[in-house]
Protein backbone atom coordinates (compact mmCIF):
# COMPACT_ATOMS: atom_id res chain seq x y z
CA UNK A 1 0.00 0.00 0.00
CA UNK A 2 1.60 3.65 -1.17
CA UNK A 3 2.25 6.08 1.63
CA UNK A 4 -0.36 8.96 1.61
CA UNK A 5 0.25 12.35 3.52
CA UNK A 6 -2.75 13.00 5.18
CA UNK A 7 -2.21 17.01 4.83
CA UNK A 8 -2.21 16.50 0.97
CA UNK A 9 -5.03 18.24 -0.77
CA UNK A 10 -6.89 16.14 -3.60
CA UNK A 11 -6.04 18.41 -6.97
CA UNK A 12 -9.13 19.49 -7.52
CA UNK A 13 -8.81 21.71 -4.25
CA UNK A 14 -6.08 23.29 -5.62
CA UNK A 15 -8.54 24.62 -8.95
CA UNK A 16 -11.80 24.60 -6.22
CA UNK A 17 -9.73 27.65 -3.72
CA UNK A 18 -8.38 29.76 -5.91
CA UNK A 19 -11.50 30.29 -7.83
CA UNK A 20 -14.24 30.77 -4.78
CA UNK A 21 -11.51 33.19 -3.86
CA UNK A 22 -12.00 35.25 -7.19
CA UNK A 23 -15.63 34.97 -7.41
CA UNK A 24 -17.11 34.86 -3.93
CA UNK A 25 -15.99 38.56 -2.72
CA UNK A 26 -19.10 39.78 -5.05
CA UNK A 27 -17.98 43.17 -2.59
CA UNK A 28 -17.59 45.35 -6.54
CA UNK A 29 -14.00 45.98 -5.48
CA UNK A 30 -15.37 47.76 -1.87
CA UNK A 31 -14.96 46.32 1.90
CA UNK A 32 -18.01 45.96 3.30
CA UNK A 33 -16.76 47.46 6.20
CA UNK A 34 -16.42 50.88 4.83
CA UNK A 35 -18.28 51.43 2.14
CA UNK A 36 -17.18 54.08 -0.85
CA UNK A 37 -18.22 57.65 0.09
CA UNK A 38 -20.34 57.69 -3.49
CA UNK A 39 -22.54 54.36 -2.63
CA UNK A 40 -23.06 55.62 1.02
CA UNK A 41 -24.48 59.38 0.12
CA UNK A 42 -25.21 59.50 -3.74
CA UNK A 43 -28.89 57.82 -4.33
CA UNK A 44 -31.23 57.17 -7.00
CA UNK A 45 -32.63 60.96 -6.40
CA UNK A 46 -29.96 62.64 -6.38
CA UNK A 47 -27.32 63.89 -3.91
CA UNK A 48 -27.41 63.91 0.00
CA UNK A 49 -26.94 66.63 2.84
CA UNK A 50 -26.29 64.94 5.97
CA UNK A 51 -24.55 66.06 9.17
CA UNK A 52 -25.26 66.89 12.77
CA UNK A 53 -27.27 69.19 14.84
CA UNK A 54 -26.41 70.51 17.86
CA UNK A 55 -26.54 72.80 20.64
CA UNK A 56 -24.48 75.46 20.56
CA UNK A 57 -21.64 75.08 23.02
CA UNK A 58 -22.80 75.79 26.67
CA UNK A 59 -21.26 75.61 29.89
CA UNK A 60 -20.41 72.56 31.26
CA UNK A 61 -22.88 70.17 28.98
CA UNK A 62 -20.34 70.52 25.84
CA UNK A 63 -22.16 70.35 22.83
CA UNK A 64 -24.99 68.30 23.04
CA UNK A 65 -27.24 66.52 19.84
CA UNK A 66 -30.58 67.75 19.29
CA UNK A 67 -33.13 64.85 18.47
CA UNK A 68 -36.24 65.60 16.21
CA UNK A 69 -35.09 68.79 14.25
CA UNK A 70 -36.58 69.23 11.33
CA UNK A 71 -34.71 70.01 8.37
CA UNK A 72 -35.71 71.13 5.35
CA UNK A 73 -33.84 71.08 1.91
CA UNK A 74 -35.76 73.45 -1.07
CA UNK A 75 -34.17 73.73 -4.21
CA UNK A 76 -34.33 75.60 -7.13
CA UNK A 77 -37.71 74.87 -8.37
CA UNK A 78 -39.18 75.39 -4.91
CA UNK A 79 -39.30 71.40 -4.20
CA UNK A 80 -38.73 70.56 -0.60
CA UNK A 81 -37.07 66.85 0.86
CA UNK A 82 -37.58 66.83 4.63
CA UNK A 83 -35.83 65.31 7.64
CA UNK A 84 -35.95 64.72 11.68
CA UNK A 85 -32.49 64.43 13.88
CA UNK A 86 -32.32 60.88 15.24
CA UNK A 87 -31.36 60.89 18.62
CA UNK A 88 -27.26 61.51 18.17
CA UNK A 89 -28.32 64.60 16.24
CA UNK A 90 -27.80 63.04 12.77
CA UNK A 91 -30.31 63.85 9.48
CA UNK A 92 -29.81 62.75 6.45
CA UNK A 93 -31.81 64.27 3.12
CA UNK A 94 -32.34 64.05 -0.48
CA UNK A 95 -31.50 66.93 -3.20
CA UNK A 96 -31.21 67.56 -6.30
CA UNK A 97 -27.88 69.12 -8.15
CA UNK A 98 -29.35 73.22 -8.12
CA UNK A 99 -29.22 76.06 -5.32
CA UNK A 100 -30.64 74.73 -1.97
CA UNK A 101 -31.60 76.54 1.47
CA UNK A 102 -31.20 74.33 4.21
CA UNK A 103 -33.28 75.32 7.22
CA UNK A 104 -32.90 73.34 10.62
CA UNK A 105 -35.72 74.45 13.28
CA UNK A 106 -36.73 72.51 16.39
CA UNK A 107 -39.18 74.60 19.21
CA UNK A 108 -37.12 76.24 21.48
CA UNK A 109 -34.05 77.28 19.72
CA UNK A 110 -33.63 79.90 17.19
CA UNK A 111 -33.75 78.71 13.40
CA UNK A 112 -30.48 78.29 11.12
CA UNK A 113 -30.59 78.28 7.33
CA UNK A 114 -27.32 78.01 4.74
CA UNK A 115 -27.92 78.58 0.97
CA UNK A 116 -25.16 77.15 -1.33
CA UNK A 117 -25.06 75.13 -4.70
CA UNK A 118 -24.99 71.77 -4.11
CA UNK A 119 -23.19 70.19 -6.95
CA UNK A 120 -21.99 67.51 -4.49
CA UNK A 121 -22.92 65.38 -1.40
CA UNK A 122 -22.09 67.38 1.56
CA UNK A 123 -21.83 67.27 4.73
CA UNK A 124 -23.38 70.43 6.67
CA UNK A 125 -23.46 70.39 10.42
CA UNK A 126 -25.88 72.88 12.33
CA UNK A 127 -25.23 74.34 15.69
CA UNK A 128 -28.71 76.03 17.22
CA UNK A 129 -28.80 78.30 20.25
CA UNK A 130 -31.86 77.97 23.13
CA UNK A 131 -34.21 80.59 22.65
CA UNK A 132 -34.48 82.55 26.49
CA UNK A 133 -37.80 81.83 28.03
Amino acid sequence: MPHRNPFAAPWWWLVAVPLVLTVLPGCDGQSPVSPSSSRLMVSESGLTVSGYVYQSLARDSGEPPIADALITLRDATGIESTALSDFRGFYRVQGTASEVVVSVAKEGYSTRESRFDLTESTVLNFSLTPVPQ
